[in-house]
């Protein structure tokens, strides 16, 4: 484990909640702007390739050459362009926005850790006095459906307790490979 950190819970407090108004002015700003899908729309949204948007801008020039072929495909240039500069704009802001989630989700399991650690050696002391002091059991009893573990018997491993659960942004399911379109050149 690293070297535990020490945080003062009052400034972080007073941080947290600047952070917290700052992004609540973030949704405010780009809400307007920025799509919303549920779970069946997400999974059935196709996915495009990595390098699709150089590519798709090399389309874009070659078809206002050929017009007609993109009358054809029902291709519209304009908005064709207009999505991939969309994924321009938001694209240093979606990835400050990972690296923030990235450092929350870091220190919540750094702090869980720094907690549990110290907490268990705790329990597990307060447990094995609670043997020639009775009166402890009132304090450990409670406590036994997180901290306890079980004692290894016969090769059995003993069972370790739950890590903490941390949300994992949703990954949208890939699609079969035949409802993807072929490669290049295929």
């Amino acid at each position: 484990m690293p070297v535990p950190t020490r945080i003062d819970t009052a400034e972080l407090e007073l941080a947290t909640a600047k952070a917290r108004k700052k992004i609540e002015e973030a949704f405010a700003l780009l809400s307007p702007y920025l799509v919303v899908l549920n779970d069946a729309e997400r999974a059935a949204m196709p996915r495009a390739r990595d390098g699709f948007e150089q590519a798709t801008r090399s389309l874009c020039r070659a078809m206002a050459e050929h017009p007609a072929v993109a009358t054809a495909a029902g291709f519209k240039s304009e908005a064709v362009q207009e999505d991939l500069n969309n994924l321009d704009v938001i694209r240093p802001l979606f990835e400050r926005v990972e690296e923030l989630r990235q450092r929350l989700a870091d220190s919540r399991l750094t702090w869980s850790a720094e907690a549990w650690s110290p907490a268990l050696v705790a329990y597990g002391v307060a447990k094995a006095a609670s043997e020639v002091n009775p009166a402890l059991r009132t304090v450990t009893a409670p406590l036994a459906r997180i901290f306890a573990t079980r004692r290894a018997r016969g090769g059995e491993e003993p069972a370790q307790p739950a890590p903490a659960q941390q949300p994992q942004p949703a990954q949208p399911p890939q699609q079969p490979r035949s409802a993807q379109q072929p490669p290049p050149g295929a």
